[in-house]
């Protein structure tokens, strides 16, 4: 029990038996710890340097109070392994130099075929431990059958954070946004871009799945980069477009003057949504979409949709 603050399996026994006969000797100790008094005697100077007993008067040894004397041992075990995990980053700095150095081919790998990307790329994901980056753009490799709320899903309530760009044609692409709205809602931050220069995926600051193309045959093949100068431009130049790119947000409870309709309508404009688009998926005529815009435009006092927009994303709508 105690081995993981440095205590012999052996030192333990005797340390409990002094604990419950303090007043033993060493002899005594050895019969009960089922040792020889030679081995007792070197296990009580260990555990004294443990700090968890001390000597006592003719030659014996008293135990500390467990309490603090091991609470002592626990942040002493503690400060070492937050100094290793400090020192993690720099032998991971050294590991990438010297792999760059001599095998620097491992340091991308290039996947084909659709089924090997998409396993892949779930093996990727689904690994995740801290943070899943995205750029989100068509076209899609997934099958038929594939519901990413189920797939994020366990990301999210394990305390993954997901920051996902998507291009305004994602968002065009049937009950995407009601996919996007639904992920919101369980945690993942998203935000738009009218486009995007390609498909990315960065998981925990250590892998990426990029595209090599951005056309119609970007699902073929793709790079998996591992911890380099590389991956740490791809995450340089994901930050820079989420500092540029619109949040994709849902008008919370607390303002009552919209319906539910008209909720949905205003996230859609500030995700860049045209009217069509917008009529589309909320399945109406153009005749009561135009409405509801313009009723929406009332309620925040605005006479152009930038100043609805502006007004929406100042009283926290978006």
């Amino acid at each position: 029990m105690l081995r993981a603050v440095g205590v012999a399996k052996f030192d333990e026994r005797v340390y409990r038996g002094l604990l419950r006969r303090p007043e033993a000797t060493t002899a005594e100790l050895a019969a009960i710890s089922g040792g020889r008094p030679r081995r007792v005697a070197a296990a009580l100077v260990r555990l004294a340097a443990l700090g968890l007993v001390r000597a006592a008067e003719g030659g014996r040894y008293a135990p500390n109070d467990p309490e603090p004397a091991l609470a002592a041992l626990v942040h002493r075990h503690e400060a070492e392994l937050q100094a290793t995990r400090t020192a993690m980053s720099s032998l991971a700095e050294d590991f990438r130099t010297g792999t760059l150095r001599t095998h620097p081919h491992q340091l991308v790998e290039v996947v084909t075929g659709g089924e090997e990307i998409y396993r892949r790329t779930m093996a990727l994901y689904q690994g995740a431990t801290h943070e899943v980056l995205a750029f989100e753009r068509p076209p899609y490799a997934v099958p038929p059958d594939f519901d990413e709320v189920a797939a994020e899903r366990p990301l999210l309530e394990r305390g993954v954070a997901l920051r996902v760009v998507y291009s305004a044609e994602a968002l065009a692409v049937r009950e995407k946004f009601d996919t996007v709205s639904a992920l919101a809602v369980l945690g993942e931050q998203g935000r738009t871009l009218p486009d995007l220069p390609l498909k990315l995926l960065i998981v925990d600051g250590r892998a990426a799945r990029v595209s090599l193309t951005s056309d119609a045959y970007a699902t073929e093949s793709v790079a998996v980069i591992h911890a380099s100068g590389l991956l740490d431009a791809l995450m340089a130049l994901f930050e820079a477009y989420w500092a540029r790119a619109h949040p994709i947000g849902i008008a919370g409870p607390a303002e009552p003057v919209l319906t539910a309709d008209e909720t949905r309508v205003l996230a859609m404009l500030g995700a860049g949504f045209k009217d069509e688009a917008i009529a589309r998926h909320m399945g109406t005529s153009m005749r009561t979409t135009g409405r509801r815009i313009l009723r929406i435009m009332d309620r925040l006092r605005a006479s152009t949709r930038f100043q609805a927009g502006a007004q929406a994303a100042r009283r926290g709508w978006l």
